[in-house]
């Protein structure tokens, strides 16, 4: 069997929700599409539904209960909520999921107390907040810096805890906990004016720490897929200082807004998509082997084109270059997705040939 049972419902509801995320965004740009109830849920889909749902389905697998499995299903069926347009349901749901994520993360932080497990509690509990602004607000302004420190949190925590036998200083460490705190007091702030700079400087302290004291750099060294996992993190590492900078710095041009999210929720936290898939994904569906393919680079590297592209087009109100840049993401991103499936389906069918 492909997947294990529960696995194998949950991935493709997360995968929906991805797809659905991508089809909007592309509506929200300017194509014409025929997706007009989840047009205006964008964000929520890619974060809640896609994201929420993976990172959930991520985490409960360690578990190995079937409790914890419960935690990415009601991420995933908000989706399904937010298709018959039900939005006050969906977010309630996808509510119950980011405490549920708090629960599972809890779990091993009661046993382990490792600093990473903080982090990643703390990143649940963001995300939380997040849909809690969003459902009293119905304004996304309002959710997306929660949604962000959900996200910083939750990748600074993985690269630690797979970094974690990398001998660091206690200065080194207290260095990233400083930066922390400052991009977590710029979110806890109103966000359009000293709060927003304090998150940029913050991110930027982050992705610094990031490219200096993480093991990416040393993985360039190496080949096949550890350089390719060492590249992709080194980019999304700099993606997420481009993302710092433009909250930062006094940056104005007609879409400075869109080039800041996307920068930093596809720039950084796809790139990290990318750079650990090979690993994670078959991970969650307790399959063991080798899943990287050079193919993948199409799909990772063609997005941050697309999004460069995106970018100039925010930066200049080039409307036929933001259409093209977000197009080109999109596309590279479920290529990617796809490359991944063949891969998983082969190997599947390969272990099962042998037996």
């Amino acid at each position: 069997m492909i997947m294990q049972k529960p696995q194998r419902f949950l991935v493709p509801l997360a995968m929906l929700g991805l797809l659905l995320g991508i089809l909007s965004g592309w509506l929200r740009l300017g194509w014409n599409l025929p997706l007009s109830i989840a047009a205006g849920e964008h964000g929520l889909l890619m974060v809640g539904g896609f994201l929420g749902t993976l990172i959930s389905l991520e985490r409960a697998v360690v578990v190995k209960t079937r409790w914890a499995l419960l935690v990415p299903l009601v991420q995933a069926l908000a989706v399904v909520m937010l298709l018959f347009d039900q939005f006050a349901l969906a977010i309630w749901l996808f509510m119950a999921g980011a405490m549920g994520m708090a629960v599972i993360i809890y779990s091993f932080l009661h046993r382990f107390q490792e600093p990473f497990y903080y982090l990643l509690f703390g990143g649940s509990l963001c995300l939380l907040i997040g849909h809690v602004f969003l459902l009293r607000t119905h304004f996304y302004p309002t959710a997306v810096p929660w949604w962000m420190a959900f996200l910083l949190l939750t990748i600074t925590a993985e690269r630690l805890e797979l970094s974690r036998f990398v001998p660091l200083k206690p200065y080194q460490r207290l260095l990233l906990w400083l930066a922390l705190g400052v991009f977590l007091v710029g979110v806890a702030q109103p966000f359009h004016g000293f709060g927003q700079s304090l998150t940029g400087v913050g991110m930027v302290l982050v992705g610094a720490w990031l490219l200096r004291f993480d093991m990416a750099r040393r993985l360039l060294l190496r080949t096949g897929q550890q350089r390719y996992m060492g590249g992709l993190l080194v980019l999304g590492y700099g993606w997420l200082l481009v993302s710092g900078l433009l909250l930062a710095l006094p940056v104005t041009f007609p879409f400075v807004y869109d080039a800041t999210l996307h920068t930093f929720f596809t720039g950084f936290v796809f790139s990290m998509i990318f750079a650990h898939g090979p690993v994670i994904l078959p991970g969650v569906l307790s399959l063991r082997g080798n899943f990287y393919r050079p193919m993948l680079y199409v799909g990772a590297l063609g997005q941050s084109v697309g999004l460069l592209t995106r970018v100039i087009g925010d930066m200049t109100t080039d409307a036929p270059l933001r259409l093209a840049g977000g197009l080109i993401q999109g596309c590279t991103i479920l290529f990617f997705m796809g490359c991944m499936l063949v891969t998983i389906l082969r190997s599947a069918s390969n272990v099962a040939t042998a037996r």
